[in-house]
Order: C-alpha cells, then sequence, then structure tokens
C-alpha cells in the first residue's frame, strides 16, 4: 500500500530543503521519521482495545514509520508517551465514532444517552473511536477515526479552539497531500 523508499526520498527533499528546521511544524518532528513499528506490536495492540486499524495507517505504521515527520507538528509515535498522552480513553477505541459531518457541540442536542444537552464538556463520547494522531496546535489535533461509519478519515478537532469537529480525507491521502506540497 506504501512505497516505503518514495515516502522516505520525499521527508529526505523536503529536510534538504529546510536545514534549520525553519519551517515551523519542522522545529518539532525535525524532519525525521521514527522506524516502522513491529506488526505483532501493533496486532497486540489491536487485539487487546479491541479494533483494527485502517489499512492505510496500519500499513503505514508496519512498513514507513511509527510517528515523526508529518503533517502539521508532525505524527506522535505510536505508543509512545506523547501519543499515550493524548488518547481520550483507550477503552473507548472499539466504540463507532460518532459523528459523520462536522460537529459543533450543542447546548440543544448531544451525542450520547449518558448526557443530556448542555452536559457535554470535552466529553470522550465526542471521540469515541478515534486516535489523536498529530497535534495542529493551539489546542487543535488531527484525529485519526479508527471504527464507525468514517473509519479511515483523518478529522480536524479545532474544538480547543471553539470551532468544529471536522471531517478529512482518508488517512493515506491526508499523509500524502502533505508530503506533495514540499514538491
Amino acid at each position: 500500500m506504501w512505497d516505503a523508499d518514495e515516502v522516505r526520498e520525499r521527508i529526505r527533499v523536503m529536510a534538504e530543503a529546510d536545514p534549520e528546521c525553519q519551517v515551523l511544524p519542522a522545529r518539532r518532528h525535525r524532519w525525521v521519521a521514527a522506524p516502522p513499528v513491529p506488526d505483532s506490536v501493533v496486532a497486540r495492540y489491536e487485539r487487546q482495545h479491541r479494533f483494527a486499524l485502517p489499512a492505510s495507517y496500519r500499513s503505514f505504521l508496519t512498513t514507513v514509520s511509527g510517528g515523526g515527520a508529518g503533517p502539521a507538528y508532525g505524527l506522535y509515535e505510536f505508543g509512545g508517551q506523547a501519543w499515550l498522552d493524548q488518547q481520550e480513553d483507550l477503552d473507548l477505541l472499539s466504540i463507532p465514532f460518532p459523528h459523520t459531518g462536522p460537529f459543533t457541540p450543542s447546548p440543544e442536542r448531544s451525542v450520547c444517552a449518558e448526557h443530556a444537552p448542555g452536559e457535554e464538556d470535552f466529553s470522550p463520547c465526542w471521540f469515541t473511536g478515534s486516535l489523536v494522531v498529530a497535534e495542529i496546535g493551539c489546542g487543535s489535533f488531527h484525529r485519526l477515526v479508527v471504527t464507525g461509519p468514517a473509519r479511515g478519515q483523518v478529522w480536524t478537532d479545532d474544538l480547543g479552539c471553539g470551532d468544529s469537529l471536522s471531517p478529512g480525507p482518508d488517512f493515506r491521502d491526508w499523509y500524502t497531500q502533505w508530503l506533495n506540497r514540499g514538491r
């Protein structure tokens, strides 16, 4: 699904064009891609949390990189402490992501049966079935949907900035768009 050599070459070209990491996000990831994650580690994680990663992300992790250079401030390293710190509740990954279109909290309607309208204040219910994969900055993130109808899509989570949770492309398209910006 991925040509790991091609991805690494594109990152190398972007790094060569920005050796001092002046592109703001590169100051964090420094154009370095972590090594791939062994398939056995990914499979154990999937079993433990009772879901399967979308194919495009799973194959990226196991053949290209476990994190680092990528969109926004780069991809969190799969299973690393910074990555774990950003996840809402790993036990909620098997529960389908509740959204199929843009979501903005509303005092008139709730997302789940546990909360009355207006009671949800950054409730984990908003994010079930999704992983934070990258930080945009200022409280905004990119989330990969791992269960539910939007599975495989990378959503922009701007709720921390008072905006919305918005759908985006499949992980492969999202990452490839970033790679092609440097051309």
